[in-house]
């Protein structure tokens, strides 16, 4: 794999992460939980930071 086929592989690795995460903060029902909270927020932290790397990759490659 070259770099922008595992960005790519790490952003749609962390969208599972995050989802995973709200499905078992509903099923525990922990909706507003700062543990949940704060795990969650990193995650979507991560996953802008993915994107602009996926990004950056493809104008790399196209620029």
């Amino acid at each position: 794999m070259d770099n922008l086929d595992n960005a790519k592989h790490d952003h749609q690795k962390n969208k599972s992460d995050i989802v995973n995460l709200v499905k078992q903060m509903f099923a525990q029902d922990k909706w507003g939980d700062e543990e949940y909270r704060a795990a969650l927020e990193e995650l979507v932290k991560k996953d802008e930071e993915l994107v602009a790397e996926v990004t950056r990759i493809i104008k790399e490659r196209h620029g």
